[in-house]
């Protein structure tokens, strides 16, 4: 069964507090998942080592004609969370934030902005890492074994 950008979209949702992603599904889902759409096909090319071929899908139905696993889900959902992250840092109206209350006066835009580049280079770091043990367990390590290391090398 092929799997939907639905099932992307609902867990990268999961870990995104957005009042405008919100707001923009309540008035129109239509809309939301033509906008959010745009978040997965920049992801896709950032999943490298991905087993199947994420470009065998239709982007007119919404669907990879693949079904993924639960893992390749779960970084897909990642990555597209990175590629918003990436498009909050850089929302130039973020830097006219402006905080009243005295008792977070220090707070500026500034400290807005690295708190968002660190969360997203945190968020990185996990999907890195989740891509190179995904990518791990599809290793025939069987060679390795027998002394045969020289395919591993081929690449330099």
């Amino acid at each position: 069964m092929a799997t939907t950008y639905d099932e992307i979209y609902d867990l990268a949702l999961v870990t995104i507090r957005d009042y405008n992603l919100d707001s923009l599904y309540q008035s129109s889902p239509t809309d939301f998942r033509a906008y959010f759409k745009g978040f997965l096909i920049r992801a896709i090319p950032k999943f490298t080592n991905c087993q199947q071929d994420l470009s065998d899908r239709n982007d007119t139905t919404n669907t990879f004609n693949i079904t993924l696993t639960d893992k390749e889900k779960d970084i897909l959902a990642r990555l597209t969370n990175i590629t918003w992250a990436e498009k909050e840092i850089k929302d130039i109206t973020q830097m006219n934030l402006h905080l009243n209350d005295t008792d977070f006066k220090h707070y500026s835009e500034a400290q807005n902005l690295k708190e968002k580049n660190t969360l997203r280079a945190v968020e990185r770091e996990i999907v890195n890492q989740d891509m190179t043990d995904y990518g791990l367990v599809n290793v025939d390590w069987s060679s390795w074994g027998s002394g045969e290391f020289g395919v591993w090398f081929e690449w330099l």
